[in-house]
């Protein structure tokens, strides 16, 4: 199987606060203009594409352990999330996404 035929999911963690959920995924080396980020009430996916560009004077001294090729995942919500309102930015190699959540009015007043 040569590298670019490899599906591999980036290094995530998910946070919470009183109003939203936070995901955080490890992407170097990937522009925001080749993620495909989409949100569902209750999942988030992301897919995309990590290029390997390499020189062909390069010449590989130990096995690459950066991950080349199509990313893919999709990260199940333990809350509903409004779709409407997710928004994300790339910081220094790492995807932030903003997810408000659903019901917090009540979810406050409980």
């Amino acid at each position: 199987m040569n590298e670019q035929s490899k599906i591999w999911c980036p290094a995530i963690e998910l946070n919470e606060t009183s109003q939203n959920l936070i995901l955080k995924a490890e992407v170097p080396g990937v522009e925001i203009n080749q993620l495909n980020i989409h949100a569902e009430t209750e999942s988030i996916s992301i897919a995309g594409i990590h290029d390997r560009h390499k020189s062909t004077a390069e010449k590989e001294l130990i096995p690459s352990q950066l991950h080349y090729g199509q990313l893919q995942c999709q990260i199940p919500l333990p809350v509903k999330i409004q779709v409407e309102g997710v928004s994300a930015e790339l910081i220094d190699g790492v995807l932030h996404i903003t997810m408000p959540k659903t019901n917090v009015a009540s979810a406050v007043n409980s």
